[in-house]
């Protein structure tokens, strides 16, 4: 697997381009690590924001659920505008959106101050530095002979995702721990605006514009395109292919969100300490690292089929782990449950990103994309709105961990119904 991950940045380098490929996956990977970690964040500040306003846990799910509904329905948009204006203004304006949204919500006094900022804001913000507009930027560089290289590479910038987790979750508490939730925010805004500034002054002449005929945007061969495929976004709605992979990023996502927001929330109130909690949540990040970099070799070793199976398994283990530390809240049964969660988590979203560059390549591939990821930003918004409804109402987190199981069983079925993408 090393191996592989290797040649995948260790490209050609004919008239130079082979560095400039490798800067394109490590700028795409470290935007990603900005984007899903600064999002998840989320997950500890739920209780001291609880804990100073005292509002129902369903409010304060709302926040977050508005977040992936804004991340799900910006995609359309935040890929016609990678289209037509480049990465280089999506994601500069992404980073200053994300740090607005956090520079304001250290004022908020009430709900909708946070479903503005931290709520739609944020979600649009993270569409427009996430997979959409590295899935474009990436697509761009690995085509012609560089196509074999395409699944890796953007495994590995999807690894950012759990990469940023990993860091910004203790991060975060950090902050809280030691200056107060509102401050903490204020210092995570000060840190997107800076990463704007940075992002703004790198060389793009050099990142967005290739000039190998073998990487043409246009090449007609693309990345290995599919005799179904389209780059134009209307003709892809009528493939059978779109609404597949639609489904798959849906149902995992609301498989995955009736748990996630709250999991730091629920391992507190099964006995751990905060800042243990907030480890565990962040250690589930680490892992998704290698989750989402080891589902790309293996799919191609063993097909994409068995091991989005497997890996549907894992969620569905690590959730019935989770659920067990209600009765036994113990460290080892922890670390049983959080090791299958975070190596399966996101799993699903290479195998995904791939194909769809492979059957939709081509100048509409971001319009394409993301209207894709709709299916994670609205399946995350039901799935984060149903889990603090199903706390309210029930006082626990047990419904929310059944339906995320029988959401996860859809997963499968629905892997293994469909022809396309995943055949083998």
């Amino acid at each position: 697997m090393v191996d592989r991950y290797s040649d995948a940045l260790n490209i050609s380098t004919r008239h130079g381009l082979g560095e400039a490929a490798t800067m394109v996956v490590i700028l795409a990977f470290v935007m990603n690590l900005m984007s899903r970690g600064m999002g998840e964040t989320f997950a500890v500040f739920l209780l001291p924001i609880e804990s100073e306003m005292g509002w129902t846990r369903a409010t304060l799910a709302g926040i977050y659920a508005l977040y992936m509904g804004a991340h799900g329905l910006a995609g359309i948009v935040v890929g016609w505008c990678v289209d037509r204006v480049g990465p280089r203004a999506v994601y500069t304006g992404g980073l200053g959106l994300y740090g607005l949204a956090f520079s304001l919500a250290q004022f908020g006094t009430a709900p909708w101050h946070f479903y503005l900022t931290t709520g739609v804001i944020a979600g649009v913000a993270m569409t427009a530095i996430g997979m959409t507009t590295a899935t474009v930027l990436i697509t761009r560089w690995y085509q012609g002979p560089r196509a074999g290289q395409l699944s890796p590479a953007i495994s590995i910038t999807y690894a950012g995702m759990g990469a940023g987790v990993m860091l910004w979750i203790p991060v975060t508490q950090v902050l809280i721990d030691s200056i107060g939730w509102r401050q903490a925010y204020g210092v995570l805004g000060l840190i997107l605006f800076a990463g704007a500034v940075v992002v703004y002054l790198l060389p793009w002449q050099r990142l967005s514009r290739p000039t190998d005929p073998g990487l043409s945007t246009t090449s007609k061969a693309g990345a290995g395109s599919h005799k179904s495929g389209s780059s134009d976004l209307r003709s892809a709605l009528r493939t059978p292919v779109f609404w597949s992979l639609f489904m798959i990023l849906f149902v995992t996502a609301v498989a995955i969100y009736l748990v996630s927001p709250q999991m730091v929330a629920y391992l507190v109130s099964v006995g751990f300490g905060a800042t243990t909690a907030s480890l565990a949540f962040s250690g589930h990040g680490f892992l998704t690292v290698f989750g989402i970099a080891g589902t790309g070799w293996l799919a191609g070793q063993y097909g994409s089929r068995r091991i989005v199976t497997l890996s549907y398994a894992m969620t569905i283990t690590g959730i019935i782990g989770l659920a067990t530390l209600m009765a036994f809240p113990v460290l080892l049964l922890l670390a049983l449950a959080i090791v299958p969660l975070g190596l399966s988590q996101g799993s699903r979203g290479p195998i995904v990103s791939a194909q769809a560059s492979r059957v939709f390549a081509g100048r509409g591939l971001g319009a394409i994309y993301g209207a894709m990821t709709m299916g994670v930003g609205l399946g995350g918004m039901i799935g984060t709105w149903l889990s603090g409804v199903l706390y309210d109402l029930s006082g626990g987190y047990t419904p929310a961990y059944v339906l995320s199981v029988l959401c996860a069983l859809i997963g499968v079925f629905v892997i293994w119904r469909i022809r396309d993408p995943v055949q083998r």
